[in-house]
């Protein structure tokens, strides 16, 4: 009876956990790799995210690859928390290149 009331408690929670809204952050690429960013807040913090597959990139509206993120880029990231530790990016949005 324990374990079937432990399932339950544990099937809501994590039901719970699945909608919580994203997390937005914004800052300034400082370091970018295939598997990961890192942010640059604007009090001085850092701040890692994980990119996978579903991680989407984009320059304005339009998609691109995350190789097209440059050290320096304004960006925001709406991530989500994932194991109780890492922030996994969801979206990552970098402004529009200014025109000369």
């Amino acid at each position: 009876m324990l374990t079937r009331i432990f399932s339950v408690l544990l099937l809501i929670g994590s039901a719970v956990f699945a909608q919580l809204p994203l997390a937005n952050f914004t800052g300034a690429v400082h370091g970018v790799s295939k598997n990961q960013i890192t942010l640059e807040t604007p009090e001085g913090n850092l701040l890692d995210f994980e990119i996978n597959k579903k991680t989407r990139v984009l320059r304005g509206k339009k998609e691109v690859r995350v190789e097209a993120l440059r050290t320096g880029d304004p960006v925001t990231i709406e991530a989500k928390q994932e194991m109780a530790q890492y922030l996994v990016a969801v979206i990552i949005t970098a402004s529009e290149p200014l025109k000369n």
